[in-house]
């Protein structure tokens, strides 16, 4: 793809409208927050031409700054002198203002904020970039830590700001609560086996790797297997199988033969833990990562339920506590390994209402998360009107020219 031609005509360290409470001012750390503090979550959501949008900018910011007193911690810094902690300091966070050509051939890099992806206590945790196409069209790009966000919490502040942009402040007490979960499950010193993902994942946004979305219009019975049928599979399950025998027929063609992978994948916690059902909507990264082991004849669908029937039977919270790290423990042992196994990791965006976010010129038209940084990751999320999936696809691009023309993806997918 050609590089966009990107004028930043703007560009601030946007504050919170109210000074955050005192109280408020030191967020400590969950364990699912510092398991995931070193990575960002990019994402842009992509507005049709419209006469609303003139004159948006002033009202957007303003909005944007109001929401960020309820959304406090994405204005604040990593804390300074200690790891488990973040500083609610009102530094803001950077922003953003371009234009750009109408070129949809363009990347998709260029219409996010430049970020430092390696983190220091200066970073911003929130990024946000509005970019205004010469057709009107809109592109808001956001970039947000996980130690504050995954992509539930991710989804509310978005719709929360999208809401405030369109109606104004709403005259409520509504704060979100950031600190439930590292009341519960505090981060710690952790014993884990030595992993340092810089150096074990190959990452690249130059010319070699290729990043494609397509949509899930249909499944066909032969995605799956008659041993995938002992637990019926949701729709969801059949698309990560389907993902995982492509890309292992992919390594097996390229290598001359077999080799073992795993298949990595997260699962929320909100709505299993039944024994705290007041965590379903809570804020920052609730979740846990799992991994189907191919040697093992292992299914995607069977992992999920068995993690998921170990979630609802636990009785307190270091039951979960104790599953995360024992999970986390295997993942960085077959992390280890990667000479040895393919490696292949997804992560699903579906069921969140990406497509609600209407800022006053309608419902975003396209929401991507733009997976650009780890090769031979996918992520998945429901099209706009809920008839499929997209599947959005990052890796090298020897491998994607095989993935696109896979008879499997073909009869499955139809491209955006």
């Amino acid at each position: 793809m050609a590089r966009l031609d990107i004028e930043i005509q703007t560009r601030k360290m946007l504050k919170p409208s109210a000074p955050t409470p005192d109280n408020l001012r030191r967020l400590k750390l969950s364990l699912f927050d510092q398991l995931d503090c070193t990575t960002y979550i990019p994402a842009l959501f992509n507005y049709l031409p419209n006469s609303s949008t003139i004159s948006y900018h002033d009202k957007l910011e303003k909005s944007l700054a109001e929401t960020l007193t309820k959304f406090y911690p994405f204005a604040g810094r990593f804390g300074k002198g200690d790891p488990f902690s973040i500083d609610c300091n009102d530094e803001g966070l950077a922003e953003f203002l371009g234009k750009a050509p109408n070129n949809i051939e363009s990347s998709l890099v260029d219409l996010l904020p430049i970020i430092d992806l390696q983190p220091s206590p200066s970073s911003p945790l929130l990024g946000v970039q509005v970019n205004v196409f010469n057709n009107g069209g809109i592109t808001i790009g956001i970039h947000i830590s996980h130690i504050v966000a995954d992509a539930f919490t991710l989804a509310t502040f978005v719709n929360e700001w999208a809401h405030t942009n369109l109606t104004g402040p709403q005259d409520n007490n509504y704060l979100p609560n950031f600190g439930q979960l590292s009341s519960l499950f505090p981060a710690s010193v952790l014993q884990l086996p030595s992993f340092d993902p810089n150096t074990s994942t190959t990452t690249g946004t130059g010319p070699n790797y290729k990043n494609k979305t397509s949509k899930k219009k249909k499944i066909k019975d032969d995605s799956t297997t008659d041993h995938d049928m002992i637990r019926q599979p949701t729709k969801l399950v059949v698309v990560m199988s389907l993902i995982w025998k492509v890309l292992a027929h992919i390594s097996s063609t390229k290598n001359g033969n077999s080799r073992d992978s795993i298949f990595g994948f997260v699962i929320s916690f909100r709505g299993k833990f039944l024994c705290m059902p007041s965590l379903e909507h809570v804020l920052g990264t609730f979740s846990i990562s799992e991994i189907a082991n191919m040697e093992a004849d292992e299914l995607v669908g069977n992992r999920i339920g068995d993690t998921c029937a170990a979630i609802g039977k636990a009785s307190k919270v270091e039951d979960i506590s104790s599953l995360t790290l024992n999970n986390q423990t295997k993942i960085i042992d077959k992390l280890l390994q990667r000479d040895k196994i393919d490696v292949y990791g997804t992560t699903s965006w579906c069921k969140l209402p990406w497509y609600e976010a209407d800022f006053g010129w309608g419902k975003p038209f396209w929401v991507n998360p733009v997976s650009f940084s780890i090769h031979e990751l996918i992520i998945l999320m429901d099209t706009k009107y809920g008839d499929g999936i997209q599947i959005i696809v990052t890796m090298k691009e020897n491998d994607m020219t095989e993935f696109e023309r896979d008879p499997h993806i073909l009869s499955s997918t139809s491209k955006l």
